[in-house]
């Protein structure tokens, strides 16, 4: 989330700065770039897997998906091998961390699993990218208040 955000704002601040007119589109498409780096990375960076096992059959797993792409948020999955479902919670900070959000139960199907991961990721991204609009909304409206302060001042009688 953090690094959409960055880039967000890089993508904004670096082309206003020659004029307005690129702007807005490179922050479309950084953004958009950014996102689908974000989803890939959650999958493949950063995975650790913990079995839990009775008379050595895995019973129930835990897997942390610590990618720094999604900072500050850690996607940990819950995977129920006896009951047949999986539940996915987003912690803050660590995986031991303040349950934000907990998707399912569900049932253990590869499809549901891989889905559930896809989307709540772009979920994050895009929380990522609403933080970075209300920081360019709250700047440009600063550079306005201090750019053109007759607008708001009272005429004299």
């Amino acid at each position: 989330m953090l690094f959409v955000t960055m880039t967000s704002l890089l993508s904004w601040a670096i082309p206003r700065r020659s004029g307005h007119k690129w702007s807005l589109a490179a922050l479309v498409i950084v953004t958009l770039v950014t996102s689908f780096a974000v989803i890939d990375n959650v999958k493949h960076a950063g995975v650790i897997r913990e079995d839990i096992r009775i008379e050595g059959d895995i019973v129930y797993s835990i897997v942390d998906y610590n990618s720094m792409a999604v900072f500050p948020f850690v996607l940990q999955k819950q995977h129920n091998w006896s009951a047949g479902e999986y539940v996915y919670l987003v912690r803050l900070w660590n995986h031991e961390g303040l349950v934000v959000d907990r998707i399912g139960p569900a049932p253990d199907q590869s499809e549901f699993m891989h889905l559930t991961l896809f989307t709540t990721s772009i979920a994050i991204c895009f929380q990522g990218f609403l933080v970075a609009m209300m920081i360019i909304l709250a700047g440009e409206l600063i550079w306005i208040w201090f750019r053109r302060p007759e607008l708001y001042q009272e005429s004299p009688k």
